[in-house]
């Protein structure tokens, strides 16, 4: 996929995944589960949010999934958010825990709520990425333009010195 086009391309992705995950209970979540809980290709999901790590946060542990292990992910402007847990509530077991993918709603060690995005930060992210996707368009079809009028150009030009030649020869 070309980099220029990458919001673009995903457009329809990137809003459902910011947007299910600035309002879900769930603090993180897995390629597998965000697939499952919101009917996408895993590979489109895991694609989108490891092509765009400044929307989105990469755990540095692997955890447990139905696909295998996988990093978990959250937005960058709600893990800014996250408020500390509580002392007798452990963190995520890395590899090897019980796998929490496959349910429907959090459990304690990944119960963010409280801390879903507000209405200003989730318009302000939908807007930004509507913004890239507009601009790589208009930007493209800029460059098309450009060559189409290049290709009349260079097509005019040619035609213009074959008259010439053929009037040098009469």
């Amino acid at each position: 996929m070309d980099d220029r086009a990458r919001y673009e391309a995903q457009l329809d992705t990137l809003i459902a995944l910011i947007t299910y995950m600035a309002l879900t209970r769930w603090r993180s979540r897995s390629p597998n589960g965000l697939s499952k809980d919101l009917g996408l290709a895993e590979d489109v999901v895991t694609r989108a949010l490891n092509g765009f790590p400044g929307l989105f946060r990469k755990s540095a542990d692997f955890y447990p999934t139905d696909a295998g292990p996988q990093h978990s992910f959250t937005l960058h402007a709600r893990y800014a958010r996250r408020r500390p847990r509580e002392e007798n509530s452990t963190p995520n077991q890395p590899v090897g825990a019980p796998n929490a993918a496959s349910l429907s709603d959090p459990e304690p060690t990944q119960d963010g709520a409280g801390e879903e995005l507000d209405a200003e930060t989730l318009r302000a992210l939908l807007d930004y990425v509507t913004e890239r996707a507009r601009a790589e368009r208009d930007t493209r079809l800029h460059t098309q333009s450009i060559r189409w009028l290049l290709a009349g150009a260079i097509t005019a030009a040619l035609a213009s010195l074959v008259a010439a030649i053929i009037q040098a020869l009469r």
